[in-house]
């Protein structure tokens, strides 16, 4: 872990030196705000503090005069002060990159969907654009709501306890980062589309582990056109915005072009790491209705899934909670007749247009499981995961049958 401590060791004070770069940068467009919402009241707030100088290490360098990049931290920002929840733009001031505070809120609980629809709507208040864009950077569990992260002492109605189906909690000294929570408390799915409402977003990243899955995606749809994020645990480090934010800013470049950019750049970075672990996709919210239209036939003529053979996407040892979404459409046709390809065909036809950009290192770091932490191969990744529903795992399967995925698509 000190490998990754160190880089949010570095202070705000050397990076005030940064001088902007003399470089001609790219012209100016219409104004895009690029909002970081960081939850760091939790373990991973040294980490998040490096994300902000990484993205101050960008805008020194020099984006274009269209961009505005605001910080929300909600944490502690070094190892001596107090929590502190503002709001501040990084901007270049006398030479010198700099936060400008501009809102303090106190104590609030960033994972309150009312909470980030207020902050959201001051960021727009004082950065007003034509193109807006976020991360939201914290602990992230896919579609799983938090009373399934750790179903360690749940048990079913006149049964004994049972071992937990899926526990997603990870070790405080973990490598890579899981939304939420802020202190204890933890966003669902639904709240988070109500959250990220207040604005209209252009595209929302998530600096976050196991967000690419299909339920989530299908249950944000409506939030922006664009959604980037991965299907698998996402290294300490988390995104380089030193890298990923000059791509995000190009405005020579389409918004999907962009986003598809910034992919590649994301694993490009890892892949030089000392833990070479990335796996990103950016998808197109437009297409995930026809997804689900596909998958649904799908459902309707497939066999029961090998899950021994289906690439799991962390290294839970008893039951994987995420699987490669292509992979497991593909196990449960494979022995069909004619009707199952055909179907399994649309499928992958239709996901291919959902998918935008895809990238991932040919191993992926997981932290989850009783033994600690390891690499797996990354054999069958196609950037977005989906959970399979078993009945030997009925909390888990209830909890699914309950998304919106679910019940658009399978015929339970």
């Amino acid at each position: 872990m000190i490998r990754y401590a160190l880089l949010a060791m570095v202070s705000l004070t050397l990076l005030a030196g940064c001088k902007k770069s003399s470089e001609t940068p790219v012209p100016s467009g219409p104004p895009h705000t690029f909002i970081m919402y960081m939850v760091a009241d939790n373990n991973l707030w040294r980490y998040q503090r490096a994300n902000v100088e990484m993205a101050m290490e960008a805008v020194a360098a020099g984006l274009p005069d269209n961009v505005r990049v605001l910080v929300y931290f909600d944490g502690q920002k070094d190892f001596m002060s107090e929590k502190q929840t503002t709001l501040s733009e990084i901007v270049v001031r006398d030479g010198q990159v700099i936060e400008n505070e501009l809102m303090n809120y106190g104590d609030q609980d960033s994972a309150d969907p009312a909470v980030m629809q207020t902050v959201l709507k001051d960021a727009a208040r004082f950065a007003p654009a034509d193109t807006y864009g976020i991360t939201l950077a914290a602990h992230g569990t896919g579609w799983f709501p938090p009373e399934l992260v750790d179903v360690m002492n749940q048990r079913m109605p006149g049964m004994q306890p049972f071992v937990p189906e899926h526990d997603l909690r990870r070790p405080d000294d973990a490598l890579t980062r899981a939304f939420g929570p802020d202190g204890d408390n933890y966003m669902t799915i639904g709240a988070l589309a109500e959250g990220l409402t207040a604005i209209p977003f252009d595209y929302v990243i998530f600096d976050a582990c196991f967000m690419a899955s299909v339920e989530t995606f299908y249950a944000l749809r409506d939030v922006a056109p664009y959604i980037m994020t991965s299907p698998a645990e996402i290294m300490g480090n988390g995104i380089p915005y030193n890298k990923v934010l000059p791509v995000l800013a190009d405005n020579r470049y389409t918004v999907e072009e962009r986003l598809a950019s910034a992919v590649n750049r994301i694993v490009d970075y890892y892949t030089g790491q000392p833990y070479p672990s990335a796996a990103f996709v950016t998808v197109r919210t437009d297409k995930l209705a026809a997804l689900a239209d596909a998958a649904k036939a799908v459902y309707a003529v497939a066999g029961e899934p090998d899950i021994d053979a289906i690439q799991p996407l962390e290294v839970i040892p008893t039951n994987h909670a995420f699987f490669d979404l292509e992979d497991y459409m593909r196990n449960i046709t494979q022995n069909g007749d004619g009707n199952a390809q055909a179907a399994f065909d649309a499928f992958d036809r239709a996901l291919d247009e959902t998918i935008v950009a895809e990238n991932h290192t040919v191993q992926i770091y997981s932290a989850l499981g009783v033994w600690g932490g390891g690499f797996f191969d990354a054999d069958r990744v196609c950037g977005i995961s989906s959970y399979i529903p078993r009945e030997e795992l009925p909390v888990t399967r209830a909890a699914w049958l309950e998304t919106e995925w679910a019940q658009q698509v399978y015929g339970a």
